[in-house]
């Protein structure tokens, strides 16, 4: 065996460790169940197999030993085949991270799927004509005429991977689409140097190195995640701590009427016993005024969505908001009641932050209907006419950027809704269309 060759077995050997760790990374961190992590699951295990029938064909190749025989000749077949299968696991991991956020084209799906069957069909027809490899009585590897093909066809389907992630540039996020290409780039150098180098596996090192960088993205969006999760409850506990601090203090000034009612039922009686109508008339018109607002008025059928929308517009009010609220949500529906709240208290608390710096009328519309099986949610507010933005997203203007869009674009596409945000003549409007299976 040549120098080259130990180089190589030691190189790929190295690149299995790295592979498994990475794989039981996976295994021990993130949930198993969902499609994204089943297909990065498989692209590792793809990875390996791509390595791991390398170091074997090594390791056979040359031996005269009968078993050496098959074994050299069924490992350089897999080795081949895990290529295609490696970058199909890839291709649609990537496809299943874009259907979080928008819909991907069957034919799109198609050609990406045809391409590497294709390459996976002429492996195993090279099996039979040596178009890829031969492997001689000495049980000895040796390329074939058109090689280049088993290498082209791969660097053809990363190509067009980038060439997709370039077009969904501004679905992906920023640091997911840097790890993405940069996934991309290392194999796509190391097929090109195969085509003109024998003896070193440069696919091996690339593909294990963009394992790495690929996983080092998925930690990164899963740490996001968990940061905007925590925040959301953060929001929540907070939320809900306020408003039981503010349903307590009308629950004080409602003992307190019931408490003095005694003695007014008492003054309205010697009123009423005088005959002086009209001093009665005017007691009773100064004790109503006097009573504490009624708590007790419902938005909608939904209580927790109700609460909060009446947290709110006290609020709202107390900043000298006009608000208006015609709201239409059933009692139960298939979307979680925490999912609603953060929809409705994250619009409203950003439509509130606006609308307390205009200097004129401020005003706040809260709207929702049921469509069909679709909740409407469309939400106006006056604003100053100051957006900030990122890209093609609204980002709050609170210190540290704010969650609120996010969080409410994050609710919509759990449930396979749409958001909309839109900005015209001093006034900003939130749309969200949530499909919530009323049965209607």
């Amino acid at each position: 065996m040549v120098l080259s060759n130990y180089i190589s077995i030691s190189l790929s050997s190295f690149c299995i460790v790295i592979l498994l760790l990475v794989y039981a990374c996976v295994l021990i961190e993130h949930d198993k169940g969902t499609k994204m992590i089943r297909l990065f699951m498989s692209y590792i295990m793809c990875s390996l197999g791509l390595v791991v029938f390398d170091i074997v064909a090594y390791l056979t190749g040359g031996n005269p030993e009968p078993y050496a025989y098959y074994l050299v000749r069924i490992s350089n077949f897999l080795h081949y085949a895990f290529g295609p299968l490696a970058l199909t696991a890839f291709t649609f991991y990537m496809f299943a991270y874009l259907e979080v956020k928008t819909k991907v084209p069957q034919s799109l799906k198609a050609a990406m799927l045809s391409m590497c069957a294709f390459s996976l069909v002429l492996t195993v027809i090279s099996q039979f004509t040596g178009i890829y490899y031969t492997i001689d009585e000495n049980n000895i590897y040796h390329r074939g005429e058109i090689f280049w093909l088993s290498q082209l066809l791969p660097l053809a389907g990363l190509i067009m991977n980038m060439g997709i992630v370039v077009y969904y540039r501004k679905i992906f996020e920023r640091k997911f689409l840097i790890f993405s290409l940069a996934y991309m780039v290392l194999p796509v150098m190391a097929l090109c140097m195969a085509m003109l180098y024998y003896g070193v596996t440069f696919i091996n090192i690339a593909t294990t190195l963009s394992v790495l960088v690929l996983y080092i993205g998925v930690q990164i969006e899963h740490s996001q995640s968990k940061t905007i999760r925590i925040k959301e409850m953060d929001n929540q506990l907070e939320l809900q701590r306020e408003y039981y601090l503010m349903l307590q203090t009308h629950i004080d000034e409602t003992k307190k009427a019931r408490h003095d009612l005694r003695h007014h039922l008492s003054v309205f009686q010697s009123f009423a016993d005088t005959g002086e109508t009209e001093k009665l008339a005017g007691y009773i018109n100064e004790y109503e005024a006097s009573l504490p607002d009624d708590t007790g008025l419902a938005f909608c059928e939904n209580y927790a969505v109700s609460s909060i929308l009446r947290y709110y517009v006290d609020i709202a009010k107390r900043e000298g908001i006009s608000v208006e609220v015609h709201t239409e949500l059933p009692e139960k529906t298939s979307v979680g009641d925490t999912d609603l709240c953060i929809v409705f208290g994250n619009c409203i608390e950003n439509a509130i932050e606006a609308a307390r710096k205009v200097t004129g009328k401020k005003f706040i519309k809260v709207n929702s209907m049921i469509i069909g099986d679709m909740l409407a949610i469309v939400i106006d507010n006056s604003f100053a006419g100051d957006i900030i933005k990122k890209g093609d997203t609204f980002a709050s203007s609170k210190r540290g950027g704010g969650i609120g869009v996010s969080s409410v674009k994050a609710v919509a596409r759990r449930y396979n809704g749409e958001t909309k945000f839109e900005a015209k003549d001093n006034v900003f409007q939130a749309s969200v269309m949530l499909p919530v299976g009323t049965g209607r």
